[in-house]
């Protein structure tokens, strides 16, 4: 086994726990859609989190031709996907239990804080990875396009108290993140 294949195991194994977790919650909540007041801002966190998996996760692919490999390169894309289980585990709530009604804009106010953490946490490691990648500034630069609008999406989301700022967030991240997981999906076939 190489190292590649011991560290992306790892990587598709936390990767595929997230994308569970994801798809039970919308299957648990569709199952008690009767009792779920719907918020389009969590759907967009929600929808978001999972093309952010998909894709990170085949842009992980590339360092299938990475030939030596040194501590940092085997624990850097393990944090990196372990904060990004986070992120999905977090923004998914719990079914509700019995007769319990789950709202997901009051949800998204109290537990938003929680999983925008973990997503602007996602998004520097992205950064700080991107820099141990490049050589240069402008490499950098070019390289970090969507996790440095992803960084300012989210900080803006964190410490705004107006909800039409935070929906814009939200709308920006969520129609980001298809070109963001297309790109990445289409690399794999190269």
């Amino acid at each position: 086994m190489t190292s590649f294949e011991f560290v992306f195991g790892m990587i598709s194994v936390m990767t595929s726990l997230a994308l569970t977790r994801l798809l039970g919650g919308w299957v648990g909540l569709y199952r008690h859609a009767d009792r779920i007041r719907f918020s389009w801002r969590h759907a967009c966190w929600a929808a978001m989190a999972c093309m952010l998996l998909v894709g990170n996760w085949a842009q992980l692919w590339a360092l299938h031709d990475v030939q030596s490999w040194h501590a940092l390169d085997v624990i850097s894309p393990l944090v990196f996907v372990g904060v990004l289980y986070a992120f999905c585990d977090l923004v998914m709530p719990d079914e509700p239990k019995d007769d319990q009604r789950l709202d997901l804009r009051e949800y998204h106010a109290r537990q938003g804080r929680r999983y925008k953490t973990m997503h602007l946490a996602f998004a520097v490691l992205a950064l700080l990875v991107i820099a141990h990648q490049t050589s240069s500034v402008g490499q950098w630069l070019a390289a970090s396009n969507f996790a440095l609008v992803a960084t300012a999406c989210t900080v803006v989301a964190l410490w705004t108290r107006r909800v039409w700022l935070d929906t814009a967030a939200a709308i920006v991240l969520v129609a980001m993140a298809p070109v963001f997981m297309w790109m990445n999906l289409s690399g794999l076939a190269a």
